[in-house]
């Protein structure tokens, strides 16, 4: 009676948003999507092409949403203009299991899945090339191309959006007395992790600590040569933190105490977190001895040639650091290489890239820091063992379980003992993606990686893990039928990291604009 009841919300849901459609006409360009989605397979977790990437929608082998969107975007060629989203999905999916610690003993339970999520919903405006926004919104790295790359390092829309208040250049302007030669674009963040529920669900109370109530922050700032010539450079950097939030220690189920910390959000902690600088003292240890708050961040730079047929070749890095060490680019070949080609027609091979992803190096294997102890014999600091997303304080750099950076590296979510740090940081791969068109009306893709994992610096495996993925996928869009399309893709995993693993995955969906009189 209970699915009966959830199918029958779902459909009265997707038939209110539609009746939306009529309210939201009166602008001049409104913007809707109607779709289905579901996929099957075997085992627990659905295959890691159809779950990477897809901002945290799908995750379970047996799964399905419906989803209705209303869009009304930003009018670039006025002054002013305004914005909205409202992205409201209703899911049904398989669970995992995930042991917890009761009565002395392990046990299981499934703890289940939210049928009703609000993907997205946001407000929005802009004056001239200034913009502002709140709400939470899919965002994705404008390093790489989401839909072909393996994910940018720092956010690559993997996970669920979070909720943030957003501000800066909508696009990149040019910088004055440079005649357009040089660009810049840059914004600031503050969020909030929704994600406690899924953290009390998960986390197995046992001899380990668990974080909620986490804020978020990002800021990013880049510089672009002029787009109108043939070779275009792009370079920039990109800061996200974790900050504020609750760690509680437990052993053997029990609360202790005595080892809660909490992180203070005062309004000079929000300008500490800002300008990086170490805590005072009402923080914790580590922020004192660092730095306030968990940082990620990345380096960045692409040169792209385009040549008179339209076509173009692109070449990008993203360097990660999770401290001034990587920051100093003292981690090695650490961060994503990649290589792009873009026919500029729908023909047979339209798009290509091809990436190499390292992350074993982590500014190598000891970190000595003096601060650390008392009366230290050796006063020499070594700064090293980064532990990619981990982080003495934080959870894992993740949001309800899946990874903020790249989905290569294996997210939280598959720990079914309830650990919520990164057991796979320190891996190597590659990754190719392709797509293109077998006939106007059908368009194909394909992923594959291969990836190899030693665990992390502080908890190595005993042998390293590899695996094997791959997905292929097919889109026909009926010109006769316009806004409509039909999607079936196909994945599968081998190997020891994710199991071997199989899964389809079926779509169709119904997209348009609405404007005045039409």
């Amino acid at each position: 009676m209970y699915h009966r009841l959830r199918v029958g919300l779902l459909v009265v849901f997707c038939l209110s948003i539609g009746n939306l459609f009529g309210l939201f006409a009166q602008h001049s360009t409104d913007y809707y999507s109607l779709s289905m989605v579901g996929n099957a397979g075997n085992g627990i977790f659905a295959p890691y092409y159809l779950s990477a990437n897809k901002h945290g929608l799908v995750t379970h082998s047996k799964s399905g949403y419906l989803r209705a969107s209303v869009f009304k975007g930003l009018e670039m060629n006025k002054r002013f203009s305004y914005e909205f989203g409202i992205d409201l999905v209703g899911l049904m999916s398989s669970t995992s299991p995930v042991s917890y610690y009761s009565d002395g003993n392990l046990k299981t339970y499934n703890p289940g899945v939210s049928s009703f999520l609000i993907q997205q919903a946001y407000i929005g405006m802009k004056y001239r090339m200034i913009f502002i926004s709140a709400g939470c919104r899919e965002l994705t790295d404008e390093v790489v191309n989401f839909e072909l790359s393996s994910g940018g390092l720092v956010w690559s829309g993997n996970a669920r959006p979070i909720p943030q208040v957003r501000a800066g250049f909508i696009d990149f302007v040019d910088i004055p007395f440079t005649k357009g030669w040089v660009q810049i674009k840059g914004e600031l963040a503050y969020g909030k992790f929704m994600d406690n529920d899924f953290l009390r669900d998960h986390y197995n109370y046992y001899n380990q600590y668990i974080t909620t109530d986490a804020l978020y922050h990002h800021k990013s700032i880049s510089f672009r040569s002029n787009p109108d010539k043939p070779f275009v450079v792009t370079i920039g950097a990109e800061l996200a933190a974790q900050f504020g939030g609750t760690k509680r220690y437990y052993k053997e189920g029990v609360l202790i105490d005595s080892l809660t910390m909490k992180s203070p959000t005062r309004l000079k902690d929000f300008f500490k977190i800002l300008f990086p600088s170490s805590g005072d003292g009402q923080s914790n240890k580590g922020d004192q001895a660092y730095y306030y708050g968990n940082h990620v961040g990345q380096w960045n730079l692409s040169a792209e040639y385009r040549f008179k047929n339209n076509s173009s070749v692109r070449g990008y890095f993203e360097w990660y650091y999770d401290d001034a060490s990587g920051m100093g680019k003292f981690n090695g070949w650490d961060g994503l290489w990649g290589l792009e080609y873009k026919s500029g027609k729908k023909n047979w091979l339209s798009n290509v890239v091809l990436e190499y992803l390292d992350m074993t190096n982590q500014s190598g294997p000891l970190n000595w820091c003096p601060s650390d102890y008392n009366d230290p014999k050796l006063d020499i600091e070594a700064t090293g063992a980064d532990d990619y997303y981990n982080n003495y304080f934080y959870n894992g750099w993740a949001h309800y379980g899946l990874s903020n950076g790249t989905a290569m590296a294996k997210s939280l979510l598959y720990n079914t003992d309830g650990y919520m740090r990164y057991k796979h940081n320190r891996i190597r791969g590659v990754h190719l993606g392709a797509s293109g068109y077998i006939a106007p009306e059908w368009k194909y893709k394909i992923l594959a990686s291969y990836r190899t994992s030693w665990g992390t610096t502080f908890l190595p495996l005993a042998d390293t893990q590899h695996d094997m993925s791959g997905l292929i996928e097919c889109v026909y869009s009926p010109i006769k039928l316009s806004g409509w399309s039909f999607s079936v893709s196909l994945a599968g995993d081998w190997g020891e990291l994710y199991g071997d693993k199989w899964g389809v995955a079926i779509g169709i969906r119904k997209s348009g604009i609405l404007t005045i009189g039409k």
